[in-house]
């Protein structure tokens, strides 16, 4: 199909109170993941209004997932993808797409990992398609759900939910960390599946830590209430959450999905801990882009720098791993954050390559010896 011909479908397929030009910036908020609840909503009748809509959506969304994957974004790089792929649209056209697309630069990844899930569960999945929004290493992401619910990632984390999201109820997976701060609708409670638990909440605001690899929940709710349903855990319970409270919930060796056997005839209680906590920022400051460290050892806190800077972290010597750490880290680089930790424990650093080496600098470790012993 011709330039001419496909530009005049496109605007004879037009939603009536959106010019071509007002479209291509709704497509371009759509990508960048600065759309409205609403404007999205027109998008995707816009896109199943007719097969040359969605072909010039589609142009667009490959052009900016090839870009996507080499690097931070470049609408001529985009551009010279389109002309690899021989775009049936004009010069002029896409380029002012691009470049308004570029100008949405803060969450370009969530826009990326969106306009993929959406089409891929558009293509005759009906109700039963999934949408995954994916926070990659070294990223923290936030969306907006279609009930007005707003959704921080953390890096490294994903969070999935049907395509008929907030049609008969509202409930999410979630594997990684996210602070959600729920749209109050009491016929449609809001479910957040993390593990092997399920947390409910009306209007809320809470953290949730399920990394796979931490083998266990970590909820801290702000305010509002919420409920806690470990009904399929080896050992059932609810709890109900009050404003300031942090329940810790870990995986053990002898817990099992519920309707699975075991050789051990002991049951061993779900380990679960409750507690008030004062300041919960200590959960949630990752949100704002900070971080709040309460004794951690130097081997907790690699875990969190991996993902934080999308890096590896190799430590030369086990000893480092134990050094314990407590302040505030704000905006800081992954050099400065080390420099930092280098004043309270003998370590040095090389960074190469994605990966973090951590040693020990033997000079500083007698010098911080010899204070000790003067000290006493």
């Amino acid at each position: 199909m011709g330039t001419k011909k496909l530009s005049y479908y496109l605007f004879k397929n037009m939603q009536p109170n959106y010019s071509p030009g007002q479209m291509d910036d709704l497509i371009a908020r759509f990508m960048s993941g600065n759309i409205t609840p609403e404007d999205q909503q027109e998008l995707e009748k816009w896109i199943d209004a007719s097969p040359e809509n969605r072909e010039y959506f589609i142009q667009l969304r490959d052009a900016w997932m090839a870009t996507a994957a080499t690097g931070p974004y470049d609408p001529e790089a985009a551009w010279e993808e389109m002309r690899q792929i021989n775009a049936p649209v004009s010069v002029k056209r896409w380029k002012q797409v691009l470049k308004v697309a570029a100008s949405y630069t803060l969450p370009f990844v969530l826009g990326g990992g969106v306009v993929f899930s959406w089409l891929t569960l558009k293509k005759g999945q009906g109700d039963q398609g999934r949408v995954t929004v994916t926070s990659p290493k070294g990223a923290t992401t936030k969306i907006e759900l279609s009930d007005g619910t707003e959704v921080w990632l953390n890096a490294g984390s994903r969070l999935e939910y049907a395509s008929s999201f907030n049609t008969a109820g509202r409930e999410v997976k979630l594997e990684g960390e996210a602070f959600f701060k729920v749209h109050t609708d009491p016929a449609k409670p809001f479910t957040v599946n993390a593990s092997d638990l399920k947390i409910l909440a009306l209007g809320t605001s809470f953290n949730v830590r399920a990394y796979p690899e931490d083998k266990g929940v970590v909820t801290t709710l702000v305010d509002g209430a919420v409920r806690i349903d470990g009904s399929s855990t080896a050992n059932p319970f609810k709890i109900m959450l009050k404003p300031h409270q942090h329940v810790v919930y870990k995986h053990t060796a002898d817990q099992r999905p519920a309707g699975k056997s075991s050789s051990n005839s002991a049951i061993t209680p779900a380990p679960v801990e409750t507690k008030e906590v004062s300041n919960t920022d200590i959960y949630t400051a990752w949100k704002d882009g900070n971080w709040i460290v309460t004794g951690q050892t130097l081997e907790e806190l690699a875990i969190t720098m991996e993902r934080r800077f999308n890096v590896n972290v190799v430590f030369k010597e086990e000893e480092l791993k134990n050094y314990r750490f407590n302040g505030t880290f704000r905006q800081e680089t992954l050099e400065q954050v080390l420099n930092i930790l280098k004043l309270t424990a003998p370590l040095d650093y090389r960074i190469e390559e994605g990966t973090v080496t951590i040693s020990v600098d033997k000079v500083l470790k007698e010098k911080y010896a010899n204070a000790l012993r003067n000290g006493k």
